[in-house]
């Protein structure tokens, strides 16, 4: 069942617990006035300490949301707003308070002005509250921005570290790749003529996220398939991949050429220092909350070489997703049993 007060616009939906707040001390105060004797039985009392209170608090409150919200209220609007809120509240709840118990209005000098002391009493109470409490908000919104604006530089500070670590990486990449076209023009121009289809493909696909802020799975695994489908002509049958991306999740988001680092520290540090060889494979699956991207490899595993150089790539890569899923992503990489390393992304399903 809704809470009713969930219904109210977001201004007022604390109206009906500080009301229970205010009715309460109102209890507090007639016990006291009964206890010291002041005015009549306890009843009488109750009945004449809510309606001045309630009467009081809907004058200030509710005009003060309806003027500032939960921000901090003008000292000076403030203190007249109570001002008026302390007479009205102490004419009126008398008034109200003595029809309610069929009692003549009992509105003498001396009542008057005892009551109205005790209504100005309680209105500067309300007005220290009502000021304290505008200016916590006020100092926690300002906090929340700031807090908001250093998240925003961290994310920027990211990016610009991996932009960097890309430009350090792909001259190194293409100039090697353009190396061997050169060496293979003259043996195997077919074999040559293949690559550079491949490196224009992969150099579009390249540029093309590099331009966006958020690509897709779908963009990343193009870009993967070239790559690997040049250092494939370069390593000959000493490489051997795989890609697997269900359709449905083809157009997830994800933040630019964020796996061409760990399938890079797969084939460079896994597979090409193994004599052999061997094989990477990178699949993606639905593991409700998140989407899991597997980069798994058969080379040497964990420690087996440059390790040092491997684990900087794996750092930006996990700086990175913490920034853009705000700790809702993960990054694992484990040996696998029969040897090789199995790299494991995880991005939550609904961002």
């Amino acid at each position: 069942m809704q809470n009713p007060a969930m219904s109210l616009p977001p201004r007022f939906q604390s109206l009906p617990r500080h009301g229970l707040f205010i009715a309460l001390f109102n209890v507090g105060i007639a016990i006291m006035l009964t206890a010291a004797h002041v005015g009549g039985d306890f009843v009488g009392n109750l009945v004449y300490s809510e309606c001045i209170g309630l009467i009081g608090w809907l004058l200030i409150d509710v005009p003060r949301r309806l003027l500032w919200g939960d921000g901090r209220p003008p000292l000076a609007p403030l203190v007249a707003l109570s001002a008026v809120a302390g007479i009205t509240c102490s004419v009126g709840g008398t008034w109200l308070a003595s029809s309610l118990l069929g009692q003549p209005w009992p509105w003498t000098a001396g009542r008057g002005a005892m009551t109205l002391l005790v209504s100005m009493v309680a209105m500067s109470f309300a007005i220290t509250y009502f000021w304290q409490r505008g200016k916590a908000a006020h100092m926690e919104a300002a906090a929340a921005q700031e807090r908001a604006r250093a998240e925003a530089v961290e994310r920027q500070v990211v990016e610009a570290k991996l932009r960097l670590l890309q430009a350090q990486i792909e001259p190194h990449f293409l100039f090697n790749t353009l190396a061997n076209v050169h060496a293979l023009i003259p043996r195997d121009a077919p074999r040559a003529q293949e690559m550079l289809v491949h490196l224009d493909g992969f150099l579009r696909a390249a540029l093309a996220v590099a331009r966006k802020e958020q690509s897709t799975l779908a963009d990343e695994f193009a870009l993967l398939r070239s790559y690997l489908e040049i250092l494939k002509i370069r390593m000959g049958p000493r490489l051997d991949f795989s890609l697997k991306l269900p359709d449905a999740l083809a157009k997830t988001p994800l933040p630019p050429m964020l796996l061409q680092p760990l399938v890079e520290n797969a084939v460079k540090h896994g597979l090409e220092p193994k004599v052999e060889g061997g094989r990477v494979d990178i699949s993606c699956e639905a593991e409700n909350p998140h989407i899991s991207i597997r980069i798994e490899d058969t080379g040497l595993g964990l420690g087996g070489n440059s390790a040092g150089s491997s684990e900087v790539g794996l750092a930006h890569v996990r700086e990175r997703l913490a920034a853009v899923y705000d700790g809702a992503a993960s990054l694992k990489i484990e040996n696998n049993p029969s040897g090789g390393a199995t790299v494991t992304v995880k991005i939550p399903i609904d961002k």
